[in-house]
């Protein structure tokens, strides 16, 4: 029985996390298809989902710690912010297929590409993704929450830039509106009917005195 984590899954030592993500589940579904098969292939198949799920997690620590060794932490995502930041949304790409180890952050970062060019569902498909890898971070759970108001219409899309949804540092966003209203003196009606009156009071005057200020009455 093999020890090798890719072994199992399948895959080359030199997968990406999203690789490694993808041949995990389909081993998976495979194998749960046959969980409750009568004797030995239902122990066989249950047997091979625990080793499954401990080639997944060393897979994904491998993967982790080689991107450590190499440097293709935090830092190389510079490149990719300045391009954003320039709206030169193609080399903010490139820059991104430069990048190896496709950890959370990287499909983070993807997910602003795509938000740039208005692909809104590979936008939310991309930070789905990075939080699956990484449930706890708060920058990935807010970035979602935002988007997925935008299209469900709470907030209206408005192509004001990835820093409408994901926020900046240096310009955070405050909340908006487009909503503006008129409104009349809450004393108008009363106002017409208090000349209405006073006119009324002056006919009758007039018509004591022989006069008439409102032929028709």
């Amino acid at each position: 029985m093999p020890n090798d984590p890719f072994v199992i899954l399948g895959i080359d030592r030199n997968a990406t996390q999203s690789e490694i993500e993808e041949a995990y589940k389909s081993k998976k579904e495979e194998l749960k298809a046959h969980l409750f098969d009568e004797g030995e292939s239902g122990a066989e198949a249950a047997r091979q989902l625990e080793l499954l799920e401990g080639a997944y997690n060393d897979a994904m620590e491998s993967t982790h710690e080689n991107a450590e060794v190499s440097g293709d932490g935090e830092s190389n995502y510079e490149a990719v912010k300045q391009a954003i930041r320039d709206k030169n949304v193609e080399q903010a790409q490139r820059e991104l297929d430069k990048i190896s180890y496709r950890g959370p952050e990287w499909h983070y970062m993807q997910s602003i590409v795509f938000y740039e060019k208005n692909w809104l569902n590979d936008s939310r498909n991309q930070l789905e993704i990075a939080l699956q890898m990484e449930p706890s971070n708060a920058k990935y759970q807010k970035a979602l929450d935002n988007l997925k108001k935008k299209m469900d219409g709470s907030r209206p899309y408005d192509r004001e830039g990835s820093s409408g949804v994901y926020g900046s540092a240096s310009n955070p966003q405050q909340p908006q509106t487009n909503r503006s209203y008129s409104q009349a003196p809450a004393d108008a009606t009363d106002g017409c009917c208090a000349a209405c009156q006073a006119l009324w009071c002056a006919d009758c005057c007039c018509e004591c005195m022989g006069g008439d200020l409102i032929r028709c009455c």
